[in-house]
């Protein structure tokens, strides 16, 4: 072979090679771009799921909210009620001169306590959101979302335990003394013992710890809320 054909050999190989390498280039490039692409795609879409989401939750939020508030004013007359039958009971005659009278009014705080008020709390959309995945920007959401959730358990397990141990020892208790279907008291002296005034003691102190954490969870899901409203400008 001549010089001058090796050298052109050269030429042609070098040529080659760039043109391989930009093709090469090109194509890389192209997946990158459209990989890109596709995870900006991506991103919007669960951006618009998320949201969707949240909204869900917000407006879940905002039914239990009106729940607990509505709840918050009636489980304060049932305590205040509560408290005054205790004082009467406790007066042993002292504050009625006639004894007709102190039945009347004991007569009338007993069938106002007799009932529960139990939250009616609703979670499918928050339980929904916390196990989506939607994206990794609203961490601190989630977790204050799960501080919510563990504590709408622990009122609702509270609420429905203290609905039932009234049920149970205090309907129980009154059921032969006390017609509750004409709202007439039959007997007072079980009512006037050391017994049921103890139970009326332990009603009370239940009614101030499903009290508390009603109040708690109200305050955890007014904050919330105002994040969430947040979030959804």
């Amino acid at each position: 072979m001549k010089f001058g054909t090796s050298r052109r050999l050269a030429k042609i190989k070098k040529a080659d090679v760039i043109t391989y390498t930009i093709e090469i280039f090109i194509v890389i490039f192209g997946i990158t771009v459209a990989y890109q692409l596709n995870v900006l795609y991506e991103d919007s879409k669960d951006l618009k799921l998320e949201k969707g989401a949240i909204e869900k939750v917000h407006t879940e939020l905002e039914l239990n909210m009106k729940d607990f508030e509505s709840l918050l004013d009636e489980r304060k007359e049932l305590l205040e009620n509560e408290n005054q039958l205790a004082q009467i009971l406790y007066s042993d005659g002292y504050l009625y001169t006639e004894g007709d009278l102190e039945n009347e009014e004991i007569s009338k705080y007993l069938f106002a306590i007799n009932k529960t008020y139990k939250p009616n709390i609703q979670f499918e959309g928050l339980n929904f959101y916390l196990n989506t995945n939607y994206t990794s920007g609203n961490s601190s959401i989630k977790n204050d979302l799960i501080t919510l959730k563990n504590k709408y358990i622990a009122l609702k397990e509270v609420a429905l335990y203290h609905a039932s141990m009234k049920e149970k020892y205090y309907n129980d208790f009154l059921i032969k003394d006390v017609d509750f279907g004409l709202q007439k008291v039959v007997s007072y002296d079980r009512i006037k013992s050391v017994e049921f005034k103890n139970l009326i003691l332990n009603l009370i102190e239940n009614e101030i710890e499903l009290n508390r954490l009603l109040e708690e969870v109200h305050e955890v899901a007014l904050d919330i809320d105002f994040i969430l409203e947040a979030k959804m400008r």
